[in-house]
Order: C-alpha cells, then structure tokens, then sequence
C-alpha cells in the first residue's frame, strides 16, 4: 500500500500538531489525584491503630518473657513462686502495662509449678493482655 502525497502531509499535520492538553483532560486528572489522596488520608488513621496495637502486643510480650526468665532464676521455694497470684511491685510498667503471674502447685506433675504471666495495656481492643505459660520443675 503507497500512500500519496496529500496522505503523507495530513500524516505529518497530526504529529506535528502543538495543540496543547485541554482542560477537560486537566480536570481529569485532577480527580483522579483527588481521588487518591482521599483513599490515602482514610487509611492513615486505621493504620496507626494497628501500629499502636501491634507495638503494644509486641512490648508485652517482651515484659512476660522478661518476667517467666526472672522467675525460672530463682530457687524453687522462693516466695514469688508459692502457689497463688501475685502482683508486679513494678506495676504500672512505663505507665500502661500491668503484670501479673499465677503460680500452680503440682502441674501437670507432682513437683512441678505451672507458671502463667500475664501481661495487660489499656486498649479499645480484645487482644488488650498477652500470657505465656510455662512448667517449672525442683531439678533444675
């Protein structure tokens, strides 16, 4: 297929046309940047929750293993290992977190304590306390 002059000429008019961007396309685009903007601002918030939330869990468990490696120090018939709950002295821990052990005698085995530390912070959520459990024994 041979184009003729008068084809190449009107091929040569359209690309080298300077017509500038309208301002339709111009509010276009200015849409859809408004448009992703809004969803951005929407998600911060809702993203800072879970920040805080996670920074939280994350600290508390840090304050139980903390506390299940001091008491797994000391001897086995050391008063913050007799049977029942007792209370951090420490508490409240950086101001938002209280923590708590429960020492059980004889679990799962005779002369073994079963050792829960419980660690919670004031939150808007379900998953506002993080608790590790562990066994310790008199043959350490």
């Amino acid at each position: 297929m041979k184009l003729t002059e008068a084809d190449m000429k009107n091929k040569k008019r359209i690309l080298s046309s300077e017509e500038g961007i309208g301002l339709v396309e111009i509010i276009i685009a200015i849409l859809i940047f408004a448009i992703g903007i809004s969803a951005a601002i929407q998600i911060l918030p809702v993203s800072n929750v879970s920040t805080t939330r996670s920074r939280n869990i994350t600290l508390a468990t840090n304050l139980a293993q903390e506390k299940v490696e001091e008491l797994a120090a000391v001897p086995f018939g050391h008063a913050e290992l007799a049977a029942g709950t007792h209370s951090d002295p420490d508490n409240p821990i950086d101001r938002h977190f209280t923590r708590s052990w429960n020492v059980t005698d004889d679990i799962p085995l005779t002369g073994m304590k079963q050792l829960d530390v419980t660690v919670s912070f004031n939150a808007m959520s379900a998953d506002s306390s993080v608790t590790l459990s562990t066994y310790i024994t008199s043959r350490r």
